[in-house]
């Protein structure tokens, strides 16, 4: 428990009130009973001091046992009473041991204590009183009453001799009031009044001493454990309540301290068997999340609160599962130019694997990456796809016999946008001469390009010799179509950007 306690060991928690906490301890000289005050308000600074002027008051009577400590520092007020293991003096036996029973309750009387309040022991040390109640209030007639004949063979002072008249008429006549004080109460005692229980269940321990301190009844706490139900309130009293009782009577009142237990261990136990545990061990699983760990998937590897901590039962506990190993990270290479199986080697190596493979047209060599995707320098995790580009060549599309009579075109609006198609186009007629034919020409234009147009140039040698009827610029992705008027066998090469991109001959028929 707390240090604040020390030097003493706490053995076990007998009853708390609002400022007071009672414990069983174990201290330097032995075991004995702690009576604990939180002195911070006025009210509880009260009830201390007034313990300890009792506590004065029995010391000079000489019946306090040894070992008894007092303490009023700030922050430590405490009184420690050691065990006693005498045998109780009550009922008493003897003129002498009633005589001395009678002047602790006489002494104690001015301040509110009575009877019942107090442990007396008679061992041979003679009269000691084992243990005092510190909350315990009753009225000087009420502590006279239930002091019954202790009170009245209490020793009192000899008178002293050769007193005038005027002396000893005023304590005659106080002794006179007195004795007929003595008798209402010794007939209060012996007709004691009946008092009827009120209901204490519900209430806090505080609570429920304000309401009985009139009562002259001889209140015990107890504890149980009920989880269920609001902690440090009364659950039952004994006798119950509406029963009717006369004062000194014990009435026990149970005070619930459900008992705690602990949060199982379920660490490394699949989740479902985890659950399962918690709720035979009296608690409910709150949720779980998930993280990645070294454990297998699906284990536990902790638990909120964690294990053996002390919770109530009916609680609920979140447990955090294992999500198996954490994905090891690799870097994508650059494989931009590299053939399809240098590429499928250096993805491999890199711990992923070959994702979609796309052709588009390129200038670059057929079959050699032009795109990848992610791009290169990526942090990926193992196993990741990379979806490749390869270069091809556009299909060159030649009619049969390479003869082509060549169709009307639309015309095309006008327009300050950039032409989708590369002139020249052929037009409706056209006139050849003897061994003339005309070849028809269309080719798709590669699509991965650093600027949005891309130069053509068109270079056909042939029987008339070697000319440029293209030389223009077109966007990228679109189509050069046209035809061009040979002699003879004709050889076509078509330049992109001064890049050899496609080169075909057209035999004469």
């Amino acid at each position: 428990m707390s240090e604040k306690y020390l030097p003493y060991k706490v053995l076990q928690e007998v009853r708390v009130e609002e400022f007071l906490r009672v414990l069983q301890v174990d201290g330097p000289t032995g075991p004995g009973r702690l009576y604990w005050f939180e002195v911070r308000e006025p009210e509880a600074r009260a009830a201390f001091f007034r313990f300890r002027k009792a506590l004065r008051a029995l010391e000079s009577l000489g019946v306090l046992p040894g070992g008894l400590e007092i303490s009023a520092k700030p922050g430590r007020y405490y009184v420690f009473w050691p065990s006693l293991s005498a045998p109780s003096a009550l009922p008493a036996k003897g003129r002498k041991v009633v005589q001395e029973v009678g002047r602790v309750l006489a002494s104690l009387l001015p301040l509110g204590y009575a009877l019942p309040d107090l442990d007396i022991r008679y061992g041979e040390r003679g009269l000691e009183v084992a243990d005092l109640d510190p909350l315990a209030e009753h009225a000087e007639e009420e502590a006279a009453r239930l002091g019954g004949r202790f009170i009245r063979n209490a020793p009192r002072a000899k008178a002293r001799r050769g007193l005038s008249a005027h002396s000893w008429l005023p304590g005659l006549l106080f002794a006179a009031v007195g004795i007929l004080l003595l008798l209402a109460a010794g007939y209060r005692y012996l007709n004691p009044p009946v008092y009827v229980l009120p209901d204490l269940r519900g209430l806090s321990p505080r609570e429920a001493v304000q309401k009985l301190r009139s009562s002259g009844l001889n209140v015990v706490f107890s504890e149980i454990s009920e989880p269920k139900k609001p902690r440090d309130v009364i659950v039952e009293q004994n006798p119950d309540p509406g029963a009717r009782v006369k004062p000194g009577r014990r009435l026990e009142l149970l005070l619930n301290r459900p008992k705690e237990g602990r949060v199982p261990n379920v660490v490394g136990q699949p989740l479902e068997k985890a659950q399962q545990q918690l709720l035979d061990s009296g608690y409910l699983p709150a949720g779980s999340g998930s993280a990645f760990s070294n454990k297998p998937a699906d284990t536990v590897i902790a638990s909120a609160p964690p294990v053996a901590a002390p919770l109530p039962a009916g609680s609920g506990v979140k447990l955090l599962v294992s999500q198996g190993q954490p994905p090891r990270n690799t870097m994508l290479p650059d494989l931009k130019g590299l053939s399809l199986d240098q590429a499928k080697y250096l993805i491999s190596v890199a711990e992923l694997r070959l994702g979609e493979v796309k052709q588009e047209p390129s200038p670059e060599p057929n079959g050699t990456v032009i795109a990848q995707s992610p791009p290169p320098g990526v942090d990926l995790a193992a196993g990741s796809p990379v979806t490749l580009t390869l270069a091809t060549k556009a299909e060159v599309l030649l009619p049969e016999n390479n003869l082509l009579e060549p169709q009307p075109q639309p015309e095309q609006p006008a327009s300050d946008e950039s032409p989708q198609t590369a002139p020249p186009q052929t037009p409706p007629s056209v006139s050849l001469a003897a061994g003339e034919r005309v070849v028809p020409i269309k080719v798709a234009l590669p699509k991965q390009s650093n600027s949005a147009t891309v130069h053509v140039r068109l270079v056909v040698k042939d029987d008339s010799g070697e000319r440029t009827p293209i030389d223009t610029f077109a966007p990228v992705g679109t189509s050069l179509q046209g035809s061009v008027k040979v002699k003879g066998d004709a050889h076509f090469q078509l330049y992109l950007d001064n890049f050899l991109y496609q080169q075909w001959t057209s035999k004469a028929p």
